[in-house]
């Protein structure tokens, strides 16, 4: 298997919303946009850079073991200090520099460390000569206080002088901006003689042969408007470092590499938490890195309903405890509110705060507020927990007020987006790109758009909410939403089949005729349930011919229509997280061999990718015709919701249907002979934790059995109900094939 990288010119850390953003390097300068050390999207640091005398060492690795952490090893001075090469001075010649150093005497090894609203970094310089040495060391710095999104386009819309001033071995910078009091503060240490000026920190370093010494720089992200008490930050680490040691864990005994992966992917999970708001928010994810340390509704919703079984569901109750508090109850066109809505991204840099955009809290999506209902019934399925759902009830059922009212706006029974805002996003289905939506011709389809997944996360969000609602007792709401459901499935399958393709279409357009393109978005629509049974075999084959299926995943849009790009946002690349959702509906309705092949898929592309992390989208170049698909220009990695993807894709595997509230978990492993056994431990339903074995025997029969267990929990073997209505002969063929 080839290898692939990502054109990527970064190293990353992070922590909650505190983000370092370097060259591979290891420094923060002109020569790349992005990098920086920011704080809520605000960059406190443009400049940072590690200097002996006056001159940055020579980078010789850099490594990340942990997500807040970069380590960096250098050396100085290298012969290209002198303008030779070569690998080194011949016999026992010793070359020097102009200060009188020899040549690589100075091995240099430079951790960074980020946590909440800081940047620790510590220096270890080792002198590797024979002879005593003496040279200065230290930091340049500069703070420009871009916004994120300024920094990533390099076009600055807000922009003021920044005043630096000494205060003893520290400096204090403030943003000079009438509405923007940001200020940094930049400390450094050292055993030697410091000489601290508004744009550097620098120590005067005498070193014996074989000595080593050790600087160190704070650097403080202040802001006036979200002040962080030490204690407070000591509170959210802690609470995030007991979550991420209470996750369940996966192991795969006789397939290490597909264990490094899933292992790989959740701690990338696990290190997405923003820690921001009030406690009960903490744990809400943030959508990755670099590009998006921002709340999204819809990524924290869907990373934390795929991954509801490392952590029976913490993460979502988070999510939807902000949401909720940021549910809107008015009409603002500005940010596309409406009573009901929940807000699709809130960012909080610079731009926002000063309505530049109107993203401090954006709403124009219809993927947030009906997944927040998906995600409440995940929520009771693994906890039971008739309080949290009491807790989030109000937002759920203002939400599908909204959709019965706002989201129908012609009451056809469908819904369908038109964005008000004259900075918002033309398209709030799924795919929200300007151009994802499209005719045959490849033309734009103008709005309201009713897309075809909207129309399932609204069906299955009704059966959902149905369910909760009998589970509460208000019988007479839970019939009447089942019976909308059952009119929208009806209607929805009426106006959506293309007979000839034996597939469904992308869209109504404005005229209530049929965008006829071929795309992922009814892999949607067949995990939500929306479509007719009869039909799912047609479905199915449909989406495994080869100008949908790449070998990596379904595309995005087929490669016969007009506007197929395989380097296009959604116009034909694959994402993971989507056919991530195309797994669990494919394993949900009995089609085991085809929901494995597309397991199988994203292990794979994951191990194309270096530390197996799949970049935000990848191209659709098939599998058969080129060793790698190719990624999206800039594709931003590491994702949050594509290291959700490969744990649901293993629940999807092993069959796991928890049903808390009866103290039950379903079980139905379908293992293929690339996975032959898996463990996990820690699994927790309800109150319950549990460990299981699955395995796979020499016939290709798969079995399950309960290691341990701590408290009352029934584990059935049994199908997905919805498996058993597809057909018995045709769940007989796929089993036989997994």
């Amino acid at each position: 298997m080839a290898d692939a990288a990502v054109h990527l010119d970064t190293a990353c850390a992070w922590r909650g919303a505190t983000l370092l953003v370097t060259t591979p390097r290891g420094d923060c300068g002109p020569d790349d946009p992005l990098t920086g050390f920011y704080v809520r999207e605000v960059r406190h640091l443009r400049l940072l850079r590690f200097e002996i005398n006056g001159e940055p060492p020579w980078m010789c690795e850099w490594s990340r073991s942990r997500a807040d952490e970069l380590s960096y090893v250098f050396v100085h001075p290298e012969l290209a200090h002198f303008g030779g090469g070569g690998s080194g001075a011949s016999g026992d010649e010793v070359t020097y520099d102009a200060r009188g150093l020899p040549h690589r005497s100075i091995d240099v090894r430079l951790l960074y460390g980020v946590t909440l609203d800081r940047l620790e970094a510590t220096v270890h310089l080792a002198n590797r000569a024979r002879a005593p040495i003496t040279f200065d060391a230290g930091w340049v710095f500069a703070a420009d206080y871009a916004d994120l999104l300024e920094a990533n386009e390099d076009r600055r819309q807000q922009e003021a002088p920044a005043s630096a001033r000494v205060e003893g071995e520290a400096v204090s910078i403030r943003y000079g901006h009438d509405r923007l009091a940001f200020q940094t503060r930049v400390a450094g240490s050292g055993p030697g003689r410091a000489t601290v000026a508004q744009d550097r920190w620098t120590c005067t370093v005498e070193l014996r042969p074989r000595d080593t010494v050790v600087l160190r720089l704070v650097v403080e992200g202040r802001d006036p408007d979200r002040p962080l008490e030490e204690s407070e930050r000591g509170a959210r680490m802690d609470l995030h470092d007991r979550w991420k040691e209470s996750l369940a864990q996966i192991a795969v005994p006789g397939n290490p590499e597909a264990e490094r992966l899933l292992r790989r992917a959740q701690d990338d999970l696990a290190s997405f938490p923003q820690l921001e708001g009030q406690k009960d928010e903490w744990l809400a994810l943030q959508a990755g890195v670099p590009l998006y340390p921002a709340f999204f509704g819809r990524d924290a919703l869907t990373a934390g309903w795929q991954a509801g079984m490392l952590d029976s569901g913490a993460m979502l109750d988070a999510a939807l405890s902000r949401l909720g508090r940021l549910q809107t109850d008015r009409v603002f066109e500005w940010r596309d509110e409406e009573p009901g809505r929940i807000p699709y991204q809130v960012r909080t840099g610079p731009l926002a705060r000063l309505e530049k955009n109107p993203y401090s809290a954006y709403y124009a999506d219809f993927a947030s507020p009906l997944t927040y209902v998906i995600a409440l019934g995940n929520l009771f399925a693994w906890t039971g927990d008739r309080e949290r759902l009491d807790r989030h009830w109000e937002t759920a059922r203002r939400i599908l007020e909204w959709a019965r009212t706002y989201g129908d706006r012609d009451g056809d029974g469908y819904l369908e987006y038109l964005t008000k805002s004259p900075m918002g996003t033309k398209n709030q289905g799924w795919k929200d790109s300007g151009d994802a939506i499209v005719y045959d011709d490849g033309s734009p389809v103008p709005a309201p758009i009713a897309t075809c997944e909207i129309q399932g996360y609204w069906y299955t969000a009704q059966q959902l909410m149905a369910g909760l609602a009998w589970v509460k007792g208000d019988r007479v709401w839970a019939r009447e939403l089942w019976r909308a459901a059952r009119a929208l499935k009806a209607r929805f399958n009426r106006d959506f089949w293309m007979e000839d393709e034996g597939f469904y279409g992308l869209a109504l357009d404005p005229e209530k005729r049929l965008v006829r393109a071929i795309t992922s978005n009814v892999g949607h629509c067949l995990a939500t349930g929306i479509l007719q049974r009869d039909r799912l075999p047609r479905v199915v084959e449909r989406m495994f011919q080869a100008d949908l299926f790449s070998g990596w995943g379904i595309r995005t849009l087929s490669t016969r229509h007009a506007a197929y790009n395989p380097l296009s946002y959604h116009l034909g690349t694959v994402w993971a997280v989507e056919n991530a959702t195309i797994c669990f509906g494919l394993r949900r309705f009995g089609f085991e061999a085809e929901a494995v092949t597309v397991a199988r898929a994203l292990f794979d592309l994951a191990g194309l990718y270096a530390g197996g992390r799949i970049p935000e989208t990848v191209g659709g170049y098939a599998r058969d015709e080129h060793p790698t698909p190719g990624a999206y220009p800039r594709s931003n990695t590491p994702q949050t919701w594509n290291a959700s993807a490969l744990t649901l894709c293993m629940q999807a595997i092993l069959g796991l249907v928890p049903f808390a509230a009866l103290h039950a978990l379903v079980v139905d492993p379908a293992l293929p002979d690339w996975l032959p056994a898996v463990e996990v431990r820690g699994l927790r339903v309800g109150r319950t934790k549990a460990s299981l074995r699955f395995w796979r025997d020499g016939d290709g029969r798969s079995h399950a059995r309960v290691l341990d267990k701590d408290g009352p929990l029934h584990v059935l073997r049994q199908p997905p109900p919805e498996a058993l209505r597809v057909g018995l002969r045709r769940r007989f063929r796929s089993l036989l094939a997994g």
